[in-house]
């Protein structure tokens, strides 16, 4: 009898889990040969570390490295804050001497002004006085006249502007100089010498006659006519003559008559009162 034997096949295969010596995982894939969860000196593991080390020492030298520069930056930022502030300090001071300055030349303008002033309204007075003698008023135009004294009025000025009159006097006919001196100095600041300076400046005004003095048409006559008028005019006639005429630049022109008071040029009429450079 024949006996067949019939070969047991063998259970399905169990695949064989891919894990730490099976499954031909290389050593460098997690779960591979050789891998030992938590072992951290070994490949990936002891790659990890070696990275976090490099990385914190290069941290730990660019704090330092940052710290060192901010020790270096830091005299150099003092220093440069100091020479700003020394800058600011000195400016103020420039300008609190060009307000002093400004002052001083305030005062200057002001002191020959008012001279120029009243001498111009003495001479209008003196004209007045004259008005009836044509013959004086060119050298009263001209200042060749006896006047008080002007400078009286410029140290007013002066002092009103907190200044004192160092010096005042006529350069020329129609002309007044001044020299003043402010009253208060420049003040503390960083240029020494400062608090005890005091600015100084000068002015010359000048005074202009504004009017030509033309003939009156009486005068304009030929002396025929006016031998044969002088032989029928008497005395009251002659009184009555008129003046000559003033012709100004502003095209103004003025018939003074004595008994019009009211209807008299004024002194800014006759004379303009202007600063000038010398």
């Amino acid at each position: 009898m024949v006996q067949h034997h019939r070969r047991v096949s063998a259970g399905p295969r169990r695949s064989e889990r891919q894990g730490t010596d099976r499954g031909g995982v290389p050593r460098h894939h997690r779960g591979g040969r050789g891998h030992r969860p938590g072992d951290h000196r070994y490949e990936y593991r002891a790659d990890d570390l070696r990275c976090d080390q490099e990385q914190d020492q290069r941290g730990h030298r660019r704090l330092n490295h940052a710290r060192h520069d901010e020790g270096q930056a830091f005299p150099i930022y003092i220093t440069v804050v100091a020479g700003l502030l020394f800058l600011a300090l000195a400016y103020l001071a420039v300008g609190q001497a060009a307000v002093n300055r400004g002052g001083a030349q305030t005062a200057a303008d002001a002191a020959a002004l008012a001279a120029a002033q009243d001498e111009r309204d003495q001479l209008r007075e003196q004209w007045t006085e004259v008005l009836s003698d044509p013959e004086k008023w060119q050298e009263i135009f001209e200042g060749k006249v006896t006047l008080g004294d002007s400078c009286r009025r410029a140290r007013q000025l002066a002092e009103q502007n907190d200044a004192d009159l160092n010096q005042c006097f006529a350069p020329d006919l129609l002309k007044f100089r001044v020299d003043v001196q402010t009253n208060k100095s420049v003040g503390r600041s960083v240029v020494p010498g400062s608090e005890n300076y005091m600015s100084k400046a000068s002015a010359v005004a000048e005074i202009e006659a504004l009017c030509d003095i033309e003939p009156s048409a009486a005068d304009t006559e030929d002396a025929a006519d006016t031998e044969d008028a002088a032989d029928t005019q008497d005395a009251g006639d002659t009184e009555d003559a008129d003046l000559p005429e003033l012709t100004c630049k502003d095209g103004k022109v003025w018939h003074p008559k004595p008994d019009d008071a009211a209807g008299l040029p004024k002194p800014e009429d006759l004379f303009d009162v202007h600063l000038t450079d010398s």
